[in-house]
Protein backbone atom coordinates (compact mmCIF):
# COMPACT_ATOMS: atom_id res chain seq x y z
CA UNK A 1 0.00 0.00 0.00
CA UNK A 2 3.27 2.35 1.25
CA UNK A 3 4.78 1.90 -2.86
CA UNK A 4 1.02 2.52 -4.23
CA UNK A 5 0.86 5.72 -2.08
CA UNK A 6 4.34 6.80 -3.47
CA UNK A 7 3.63 6.04 -6.87
CA UNK A 8 0.65 7.82 -7.04
CA UNK A 9 2.03 10.79 -5.78
CA UNK A 10 5.43 10.62 -8.20
CA UNK A 11 2.56 10.45 -10.95
CA UNK A 12 0.78 13.56 -9.72
CA UNK A 13 4.36 15.52 -9.01
CA UNK A 14 5.15 14.42 -12.76
CA UNK A 15 3.77 17.72 -14.33
CA UNK A 16 5.42 19.67 -12.15
CA UNK A 17 8.71 18.78 -12.45
CA UNK A 18 8.37 19.48 -16.48
CA UNK A 19 7.25 22.19 -15.71
CA UNK A 20 10.28 23.31 -14.08
CA UNK A 21 12.31 21.87 -16.77
CA UNK A 22 10.45 24.01 -19.28
CA UNK A 23 11.43 27.11 -17.50
CA UNK A 24 14.68 26.32 -18.55
CA UNK A 25 14.64 25.97 -22.01
CA UNK A 26 16.33 28.04 -25.07
CA UNK A 27 13.54 27.63 -27.22
CA UNK A 28 10.93 30.44 -27.73
CA UNK A 29 8.40 27.46 -27.37
CA UNK A 30 7.21 25.28 -24.63
CA UNK A 31 9.34 22.33 -24.78
CA UNK A 32 11.90 20.01 -23.02
CA UNK A 33 15.74 21.33 -23.09
CA UNK A 34 17.46 20.65 -25.90
CA UNK A 35 20.88 22.57 -26.16
CA UNK A 36 21.92 23.52 -22.90
CA UNK A 37 19.83 25.42 -20.01
CA UNK A 38 19.26 29.03 -19.60
CA UNK A 39 17.70 31.78 -17.22
CA UNK A 40 16.59 33.99 -20.00
CA UNK A 41 12.37 33.34 -19.23
CA UNK A 42 13.26 34.59 -15.32
CA UNK A 43 15.19 37.56 -16.35
CA UNK A 44 12.36 38.41 -18.94
CA UNK A 45 9.92 37.79 -15.62
CA UNK A 46 11.34 39.83 -12.93
CA UNK A 47 12.81 42.56 -16.02
CA UNK A 48 9.05 43.35 -16.73
CA UNK A 49 6.84 45.47 -14.48
CA UNK A 50 3.63 43.59 -15.48
CA UNK A 51 4.96 40.43 -13.95
CA UNK A 52 6.46 41.94 -10.96
CA UNK A 53 3.27 43.84 -10.08
CA UNK A 54 1.37 41.06 -10.41
CA UNK A 55 3.51 38.96 -8.12
CA UNK A 56 3.51 41.90 -5.43
CA UNK A 57 -0.58 42.30 -5.83
CA UNK A 58 -0.42 38.32 -5.03
CA UNK A 59 1.40 38.60 -2.11
CA UNK A 60 0.05 41.12 -0.56
CA UNK A 61 -3.76 39.99 -0.99
CA UNK A 62 -2.78 36.59 0.18
CA UNK A 63 -1.15 37.82 3.36
CA UNK A 64 -4.86 39.92 4.11
CA UNK A 65 -6.42 37.26 2.79
CA UNK A 66 -5.27 35.07 5.26
CA UNK A 67 -5.37 37.27 8.07
CA UNK A 68 -8.91 37.72 8.00
CA UNK A 69 -10.08 33.76 7.10
CA UNK A 70 -7.71 32.77 10.35
CA UNK A 71 -9.14 35.41 12.60
CA UNK A 72 -12.73 34.55 11.45
CA UNK A 73 -12.08 30.77 11.36
CA UNK A 74 -10.33 30.88 14.86
CA UNK A 75 -13.03 32.69 16.49
CA UNK A 76 -16.20 31.09 14.79
CA UNK A 77 -14.13 27.63 16.00
CA UNK A 78 -13.81 28.49 19.94
CA UNK A 79 -17.33 29.54 19.49
CA UNK A 80 -18.82 26.74 18.21
CA UNK A 81 -16.70 24.31 19.59
CA UNK A 82 -16.59 25.36 23.16
CA UNK A 83 -20.00 26.94 23.01
CA UNK A 84 -23.61 25.09 23.20
CA UNK A 85 -25.13 27.31 20.29
CA UNK A 86 -28.28 26.70 18.33
CA UNK A 87 -28.28 25.09 15.01
CA UNK A 88 -24.84 24.61 15.59
CA UNK A 89 -24.72 22.37 12.57
CA UNK A 90 -26.85 24.88 9.88
CA UNK A 91 -23.80 27.69 11.17
CA UNK A 92 -21.34 25.26 9.93
CA UNK A 93 -22.92 23.97 6.75
CA UNK A 94 -23.03 27.84 5.92
CA UNK A 95 -19.62 28.18 6.57
CA UNK A 96 -18.41 24.99 4.38
CA UNK A 97 -20.39 25.93 1.85
CA UNK A 98 -17.78 28.31 -0.40
CA UNK A 99 -16.47 24.64 -0.53
CA UNK A 100 -19.07 23.12 -2.71
CA UNK A 101 -20.34 26.14 -4.77
CA UNK A 102 -19.28 26.57 -7.58
CA UNK A 103 -16.39 29.03 -8.32
CA UNK A 104 -18.35 31.06 -11.17
CA UNK A 105 -21.40 30.67 -9.05
CA UNK A 106 -19.44 33.06 -6.11
CA UNK A 107 -17.60 35.15 -8.65
CA UNK A 108 -20.60 36.18 -10.58
CA UNK A 109 -22.22 36.87 -7.05
CA UNK A 110 -19.52 38.50 -5.74
CA UNK A 111 -18.95 40.68 -8.48
CA UNK A 112 -22.25 42.25 -8.25
CA UNK A 113 -21.86 42.90 -4.67
CA UNK A 114 -18.54 44.43 -4.97
CA UNK A 115 -19.41 47.02 -8.10
CA UNK A 116 -22.22 48.49 -5.45
CA UNK A 117 -19.13 49.12 -3.08
CA UNK A 118 -16.26 51.45 -3.01
CA UNK A 119 -14.13 48.54 -2.91
CA UNK A 120 -14.25 48.34 -6.47
CA UNK A 121 -10.50 48.46 -7.80
CA UNK A 122 -8.97 47.86 -4.73
CA UNK A 123 -6.79 44.82 -2.99
CA UNK A 124 -8.42 44.70 -0.62
CA UNK A 125 -11.84 43.34 -2.26
CA UNK A 126 -9.65 40.68 -4.04
CA UNK A 127 -8.86 39.47 -0.63
CA UNK A 128 -11.88 39.58 1.22
CA UNK A 129 -13.25 36.93 -2.21
CA UNK A 130 -10.09 34.37 -1.18
CA UNK A 131 -10.86 34.76 2.30
CA UNK A 132 -14.07 33.27 1.92
CA UNK A 133 -12.61 30.43 -0.44
CA UNK A 134 -9.99 29.47 2.52
CA UNK A 135 -12.22 30.11 5.13
CA UNK A 136 -13.55 26.71 5.30
CA UNK A 137 -10.10 24.96 5.16
CA UNK A 138 -8.55 27.30 8.18
CA UNK A 139 -12.26 26.44 10.13
CA UNK A 140 -11.66 22.92 9.61
CA UNK A 141 -8.33 22.74 10.41
CA UNK A 142 -8.59 24.65 13.78
CA UNK A 143 -11.75 23.13 14.58
CA UNK A 144 -9.95 19.84 14.68
CA UNK A 145 -7.62 21.26 16.80
CA UNK A 146 -9.57 22.94 19.43
CA UNK A 147 -11.71 19.46 19.35
CA UNK A 148 -7.96 17.55 20.32
CA UNK A 149 -7.84 20.20 23.10
CA UNK A 150 -8.71 19.37 26.95
CA UNK A 151 -11.01 21.60 28.01
CA UNK A 152 -10.08 21.26 31.72
CA UNK A 153 -7.10 23.61 31.12
CA UNK A 154 -9.35 25.96 29.86
CA UNK A 155 -11.42 25.39 33.03
CA UNK A 156 -8.80 25.48 35.17
CA UNK A 157 -7.33 28.74 34.34
CA UNK A 158 -10.87 30.30 34.80
CA UNK A 159 -11.32 28.47 38.59
CA UNK A 160 -7.81 30.37 39.06
CA UNK A 161 -9.18 33.58 38.41
CA UNK A 162 -8.54 34.50 34.51
CA UNK A 163 -10.93 36.09 32.29
CA UNK A 164 -12.47 34.71 28.73
CA UNK A 165 -9.42 37.04 27.40
CA UNK A 166 -6.78 35.58 29.27
CA UNK A 167 -7.71 31.93 28.90
CA UNK A 168 -7.52 32.66 25.23
CA UNK A 169 -4.68 34.73 25.03
CA UNK A 170 -2.67 32.28 27.68
CA UNK A 171 -3.91 28.62 27.33
CA UNK A 172 -6.10 28.42 23.97
CA UNK A 173 -4.05 30.33 21.60
CA UNK A 174 -0.93 28.68 22.47
CA UNK A 175 -1.70 25.06 22.72
CA UNK A 176 -3.75 25.89 18.76
CA UNK A 177 -0.62 27.59 17.86
CA UNK A 178 0.54 24.79 15.01
CA UNK A 179 -2.72 24.60 13.86
CA UNK A 180 -3.11 28.80 13.87
CA UNK A 181 0.19 28.31 11.65
CA UNK A 182 -0.53 25.40 9.40
CA UNK A 183 -4.48 27.20 8.62
CA UNK A 184 -2.46 30.62 7.80
CA UNK A 185 -0.36 28.32 5.47
CA UNK A 186 -3.18 26.74 3.79
CA UNK A 187 -4.92 29.98 3.54
CA UNK A 188 -2.38 31.81 1.62
CA UNK A 189 -1.52 28.70 -0.88
CA UNK A 190 -5.54 29.11 -1.60
CA UNK A 191 -5.31 32.58 -2.05
CA UNK A 192 -1.81 32.70 -3.87
CA UNK A 193 -3.19 30.23 -6.84
CA UNK A 194 -6.59 31.56 -7.08
CA UNK A 195 -7.91 31.82 -10.55
CA UNK A 196 -11.91 31.76 -11.13
CA UNK A 197 -13.07 34.88 -8.41
CA UNK A 198 -9.76 36.80 -9.63
CA UNK A 199 -10.67 36.40 -13.06
CA UNK A 200 -14.01 38.32 -12.23
CA UNK A 201 -12.91 40.79 -9.35
CA UNK A 202 -9.47 41.86 -10.63
CA UNK A 203 -8.87 45.00 -12.69
CA UNK A 204 -5.95 46.43 -14.43
CA UNK A 205 -4.25 47.46 -10.96
CA UNK A 206 -4.97 44.57 -9.04
CA UNK A 207 -3.87 41.98 -11.01
CA UNK A 208 -2.60 38.80 -9.38
CA UNK A 209 0.27 36.36 -10.79
CA UNK A 210 -2.60 33.62 -12.07
CA UNK A 211 -4.95 36.72 -13.88
CA UNK A 212 -1.76 37.34 -15.48
CA UNK A 213 -0.81 33.90 -16.49
CA UNK A 214 -4.23 32.87 -17.65
CA UNK A 215 -4.02 35.39 -21.18
CA UNK A 216 -0.60 34.27 -21.80
CA UNK A 217 -1.63 31.02 -22.01
CA UNK A 218 -4.67 31.22 -24.36
CA UNK A 219 -2.71 33.73 -26.76
CA UNK A 220 0.91 33.73 -26.21
CA UNK A 221 2.51 30.36 -24.84
CA UNK A 222 6.16 30.68 -24.12
CA UNK A 223 8.20 29.61 -21.47
CA UNK A 224 7.86 32.80 -20.03
CA UNK A 225 4.50 31.39 -18.10
CA UNK A 226 6.62 28.38 -16.95
CA UNK A 227 9.01 30.71 -15.76
CA UNK A 228 5.91 32.59 -13.63
CA UNK A 229 4.40 29.28 -12.96
CA UNK A 230 7.78 28.12 -11.21
CA UNK A 231 8.15 31.27 -9.01
CA UNK A 232 4.24 30.19 -8.08
CA UNK A 233 5.43 26.85 -7.18
CA UNK A 234 8.87 28.35 -5.07
CA UNK A 235 5.83 29.69 -2.97
CA UNK A 236 2.95 27.56 -2.40
CA UNK A 237 4.69 24.59 -2.40
CA UNK A 238 7.41 25.09 1.02
CA UNK A 239 4.15 26.14 2.75
CA UNK A 240 1.86 23.24 1.70
CA UNK A 241 4.85 20.95 3.26
CA UNK A 242 5.36 23.25 5.69
CA UNK A 243 1.65 23.25 6.95
CA UNK A 244 1.66 19.38 6.63
CA UNK A 245 4.31 19.25 9.00
CA UNK A 246 2.78 21.27 11.78
CA UNK A 247 0.21 19.38 11.11
CA UNK A 248 2.09 15.88 11.80
CA UNK A 249 1.05 13.40 14.67
CA UNK A 250 2.90 14.11 17.22
CA UNK A 251 4.01 11.61 20.20
CA UNK A 252 4.37 13.57 23.54
CA UNK A 253 7.34 14.03 24.83
CA UNK A 254 8.58 11.20 27.58
CA UNK A 255 5.73 9.10 25.81
CA UNK A 256 6.78 5.42 24.63
CA UNK A 257 5.50 3.59 22.05
CA UNK A 258 4.26 0.08 22.24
Amino acid sequence: MKSLSYTVLGLLLTPLVFSVLVSFTTSQYLELPRNGLTLQWYEQFFANPVWVRALANSLAIAALSAIFSVATALATAAALVRRPLRWKTAWESALLLPMVLPGVALAVGMLAVVRLTPLWGNPLSLALAHSVLSLPVAYLVLRASLQKMDPNLEAAARGLGANSWQVFRFVTLPLAAPAVLAATLFSLVISLNEITVTLFLATRDTQTLPRVIWPNLRFAITPLVAAASVVLLTLTLPAVIAAGWWLRPRTPRGATLR
